[in-house]
């Protein structure tokens, strides 16, 4: 059962578009996890207080990262309403 060329070039692009925006999401995620790090050090130790450099690029990986979750979960298989799987059980008699 091979695939048309066609379908298996498409299938190979979305394997690397999933592996991009995994690696994407990686890498906001330890990026955010750090700058929150460092613009809060201030707060338990003896520096001067909030980095607000650091509080930026925090707010930055965090707008990616909602980003990237509103894409997934627009893309998300959805499962069928009651109503739709009722109907077509019905119908099907």
């Amino acid at each position: 059962m091979n695939k048309p060329p066609s379908e298996q070039l498409r299938a190979e692009r979305a394997t690397g578009h999933k592996a991009a925006e995994m690696v994407l999401f990686l890498v906001a995620s330890a990026v955010g996890i750090y700058s929150l790090g460092q613009a809060l050090a201030g707060l338990f130790g003896l520096s001067k207080g909030i980095n607000l450099l650091w509080l930026i690029v925090t707010g930055v990986t965090l707008m990616i990262l909602i980003a990237q979750m509103g894409r997934v979960h627009d893309t998300w298989p959805r499962r069928e309403s009651k109503e739709k799987h009722l109907r077509s059980h019905t119908e099907s008699r």
